[in-house]
């Protein structure tokens, strides 16, 4: 279950996909195998009235961990493993200590007031002329908000642009009301970090400014469940609500990724359970490139509506491939039309890359442009082909 306790609740959770089972019997049968897009196919037709079709372009579930407003308690953190600086090969590591006096400069406290009340959450500093990054689930739909610095300074901040399908926003205080230094910008990683590497995560953990905590890097490149997040980093580094939109920090002071999401143990009691998620430099900086630029982003869209395969299912529903994505929907004029898939197709890679999920296949087609063309395998009726697609524009949301 994912903590969904934020500062700004996210409109609209997703459901959880359920498939139906066979009907019982003593042994369990096993449903004979036939063509999934068959019409008359009972098995199928149970299948697609159980699933909630998800549109492969720009991802509408959110749910959050790192932003939370309020709260009367919470229950206690575990504490983080020992913290053992990895040397990178440079040998230009610095303590926690070290790396915490380096970007508690850069890490901003954010408050908003909005429609669904007010709430925090933190930014990371991105531009010495006054622009900051933070997670666009902090800031959506508010009416106002401010960024408090490090040293105490409050500033009105306007919402630049924020881009839900990767939970990523700018903000940009008036340069008029900082000082002629502007603000301190950290470095940020060009590369994702090593698997076991010190993390530092910096943010407002409930409203409480200028927090600390440390951790490892847990895992790179997850897929979250329910979330726009499918190349983060896994942290056991303590984050809780209000660390959203924060900084992960490696142990040469580079920001490594933006705090966005922890995994609870209990969805009615916010807390961290030492499994956190950041979007990694890589994918937020040219983001935030585009956020500055255009105010929105633009992504590659397929345009397929489906659910997950594994062997389970496709043993169950008799299906082509035991892993992949599999189409319930094609969307009218999209690039998977143009490229004849249908409904029943089950995708198991997508440029050289293997599918396993619909989340596998959302992260695979965002990472590309639109316009790209790409190689998919698709498998249907026991048959295996190869389709080249051109991808196109996923619509741009209301500003």
């Amino acid at each position: 279950m994912y903590d969904e306790h934020t500062d700004q609740e996210p409109r609209g959770s997703g459901s959880t996909l359920t498939l139906p089972r066979p009907p019982a019997s003593s042994p369990p049968a096993r449903p004979t195998a036939t063509r999934p897009r068959q019409r008359g196919n009972p098995w199928w037709s149970a299948l697609v009235a159980a699933l909630v079709a998800v549109l492969v372009a720009v991802p509408t579930t959110l749910v959050v961990a790192g932003a939370g407003a309020g709260g009367d308690a919470s229950p206690a953190t575990p504490e983080a493993a020992p913290i053992v600086d990895v040397d990178d090969g440079t040998g230009q590591t610095m303590s926690v200590e070290e790396v915490a006096d380096s970007l508690l400069p850069s890490v901003a406290l954010v408050e908003v007031q909005g429609a669904r009340g007010n709430g925090a959450g933190s930014a990371v500093t991105y531009r010495e002329n006054g622009y900051l990054l933070t997670n666009a689930h902090v800031v959506a739909e508010a009416d106002a908000v401010r960024v408090t610095l490090p040293d105490g300074t409050p500033l009105e901040a306007e919402v630049v642009g924020a881009d839900p399908a990767t939970d990523l926003a700018v903000l940009r205080v008036d340069p008029d009301d900082l000082p002629d230094s502007g603000l301190p910008v950290p470095d940020f990683a060009d590369e994702l970090p090593a698997v076991g590497s010190t993390a530092v995560a910096i943010g407002s953990p409930f409203g409480l400014e200028s927090t600390v905590t440390a951790g490892i890097v847990s895992a790179v490149a997850r897929t979250v469940p329910g979330l726009p997040l499918t190349d983060a980093i896994q942290t056991d580094a303590p984050i809780n609500p209000g660390n959203s939109g924060g900084a992960l920090v490696n142990a040469r002071g580079e920001v490594i990724g933006i705090n966005s999401a922890i995994l609870g143990a209990n969805p009615s009691a916010p807390g961290n359970v030492g499994i956190g998620f950041a979007i990694p430099t890589t994918t937020a900086l040219p983001i935030a490139e585009q956020l500055i630029d255009q105010g929105f982003v633009e992504h590659a869209q397929l345009g397929v509506q489906g659910t997950d395969v594994d062997p389970s299912v496709a043993d169950a529903y008799g299906l082509s491939a035991s892993e992949g994505a599999l189409v319930l929907g094609v969307q009218e004029g999209s690039a998977a039309e143009e490229a004849g898939l249908t409904r029943g197709d089950i995708i198991t890679s997508f440029g050289g890359e293997p599918v396993t999920s619909m989340p596998e296949l959302g992260a695979l087609v965002r990472a590309q442009d639109p316009g790209d063309d790409v190689e998919l395998t698709v498998v249907s009726d026991d048959e295996e082909r190869t389709v080249t697609i051109t991808l196109g524009t996923a619509p741009t949301p209301p500003r």
